[in-house]
């Protein structure tokens, strides 16, 4: 028995694309850019919290980090938390501190400490250097003065032990 008909004559012939208008295609479209964004939350989300996990050990980020876990200040059941919450509010309740770590963190101000910095530290360590050298030849100095002295007064004592045996007569 042959096969009078393709194994494609009953499929339909018209793309999927098709079928769907320009409208429900961007619909379409629209609706998997929001799944993938939503996916993409959710793992961030897991992304951070396998991250906090990984740095538990590090306490400071408890201050820095807000929820990240409090520190009790002071022993008992009064002991106030201290977190990056309470970290905040007093940065909100004493201002100067506030603008003087703002200033302190601003990228400028780090420019120029890091500008101003590099010079300070060549020359300081030119002037170290200097300083070192200057110590090593100073001690050199004095032990060749001590060697001299050492070697006169060995002398000395030789002409003085020598001029005791002329006067024995050994």
């Amino acid at each position: 028995m042959s096969q009078s008909r393709p194994d494609t004559a009953f499929r339909n012939k018209r793309l999927p694309s098709k079928d769907l208008s320009a409208p429900h295609l961007r619909a379409l479209r629209k609706e998997l850019l929001l799944v993938r964004a939503d996916v993409e939350r959710v793992e961030l989300a897991q992304a951070t919290l396998e991250l906090r996990q990984a740095v538990t050990h590090f306490s400071w980020l408890k201050f820095v980090i807000p929820g990240f876990g409090g520190v009790r200040v002071g022993k008992g059941p009064k002991a106030s938390v201290l977190n990056a919450g309470t970290i905040g509010a007093l940065l909100k309740q004493y201002p100067f501190i506030s603008s003087l770590a703002s200033l302190l963190l601003a990228k400028p101000l780090r420019a120029t400490v890091v500008a101003g910095a590099k010079p300070a530290l060549k020359w300081g360590s030119i002037a170290l250097g200097a300083w070192e050298a200057f110590r090593i030849w100073q001690q050199m100095k004095n032990e060749s003065a001590a060697a001299r002295a050492a070697s006169a007064a060995s002398a000395a004592q030789s002409a003085a032990v020598q001029a005791d045996s002329t006067r024995s007569g050994y």
